[in-house]
């Protein structure tokens, strides 16, 4: 196959290359010879560094629960409820209400739909949370959440005495009752996020019950608590990890780039080659299999400002890592040494993650560029 696309390739370069020479570009200048081209792959990735940022769960739109082989999370939430309007005593029920958007099976390949899944709730008021260590606060109850799809209600109603006459805070927490899936809930970004719901039961005029409620509180503040499963992780690689703001410093030698003086050099392209693992690699889609299926990311040059968003897809393919304007401004600028900043683009919204080989020659750019010469 390969000799039947490379021979009419042959047989078109002769025929052009016996035709008359194309005439240079000439702007008094510069000389550009639309012959005078280079493709190569360069191994200039001199270092890569890994590094952590917190992600601001706080203000984030999603909140995590739930503990696969890779990870464990949950989370705490404070409410006030100081309305005078309040009457707590009377309350016959309190309910924490959460709107349940996804939940993402360990193996991928696995529908929860129908599943019920266990969760733990806590009372955690003035307690310091250890998820490593277990240490949630005071054990509320487990209760069954029943997975029906996307974007519905989930509730818990707490144990009486959880929160008495007089109180106007708490702070609640929940965390996995078991394993094998992440479940994502509107988080502290959110209009829809978690709420206390205090409700009343009183007979109507027919002498029937009939339920009312207080305005719901809305919670205050939101706190994630995630770690990676110890051992998991394999110390050969980087991981950039969509649970979380890790980011990769790439150093790349241009030295060997930098044009002459009498030489201007063009990108006509120049792509990055990551040393991806895709074995090492996952992201849980449901109903699809566990392993890459399109991992969105960032290459920025802090220096230039200039940066790139693409994808890597789940046979190794890349989808828009074209860097040739960073790399050009770099050149134009005489910069030898330059750093780019890789990170996920897609933060807090997958639980998610890529190996890169910290091996730095394992990764390359792959470039075409053209030559402009003074005459």
């Amino acid at each position: 196959m390969k000799n039947r696309i490379i021979i009419p390739l042959i047989a078109l370069s002769l025929t052009i290359w016996s035709c008359d020479e194309p005439k240079p570009f000439d702007n008094s200048s510069f000389i550009y010879n639309p012959f005078a081209f280079e493709q190569d792959t360069l191994q200039i990735v001199e270092e890569i560094r890994p590094g952590i940022q917190p992600v601001e769960w706080g203000h984030h739109l999603r909140a995590w629960v739930g503990e696969t082989q890779y990870y464990k999370s949950g989370f705490t939430m404070d409410f006030s409820f100081s309305d005078t309007s309040l009457n707590v005593a009377d309350a016959d029920s309190i309910q924490i209400q959460f709107r349940h958007q996804f939940t993402f099976p360990e193996n991928g390949a696995d529908t929860l739909l129908g599943i019920p899944l266990n969760f733990d709730f806590y009372e955690s008021t003035g307690i310091s949370v250890d998820i490593g260590a277990g240490a949630y606060g005071s054990f509320l109850s487990r209760d069954t959440m029943t997975v029906a799809g996307s974007n519905n209600y989930w509730s818990y109603t707490l144990p009486d005495s959880t929160i008495m006459a007089g109180d106007t805070t708490i702070s609640l927490g929940i965390f996995p009752g078991e394993s094998g899936s992440m479940t994502v809930l509107y988080g502290g970004g959110s209009s829809i996020r978690p709420s206390l719901v205090f409700y009343y039961h009183e007979p109507d005029t027919a002498g029937e019950d009939s339920a009312t409620t207080h305005s719901p509180f809305l919670a205050d503040s939101l706190y994630m608590h995630l770690i990676k499963q110890a051992g998991v992780f394999d110390p050969q690689y980087d991981y950039l990890s969509q649970l979380s703001s890790d980011t990769l410093t790439l150093t790349l030698d241009l030295q060997n780039m930098i044009p002459t003086s009498d030489t201007l050099i063009h990108m006509i392209s120049s792509t990055l080659l990551l040393a991806v693992d895709l074995d090492e690699s996952a992201l849980y889609i449901p109903t699809l299999a566990d392993s890459v299926q399109l991992y969105n990311m960032n290459l920025e040059d802090p220096e230039s400002g200039i940066s790139v968003n693409f994808s890597l897809g789940q046979d190794g393919a890349y989808y828009g890592n074209e860097l040739k304007t960073i790399i050009q401004r770099a050149l134009d600028d005489r910069r030898s040494i330059i750093e780019l900043t890789l990170s996920s683009n897609h933060t807090g919204f997958d639980p998610g993650f890529i190996a890169i080989s910290r091996e730095a020659d394992e990764s390359a750019i792959f470039v075409s560029t053209s030559l402009a010469v003074r005459p």
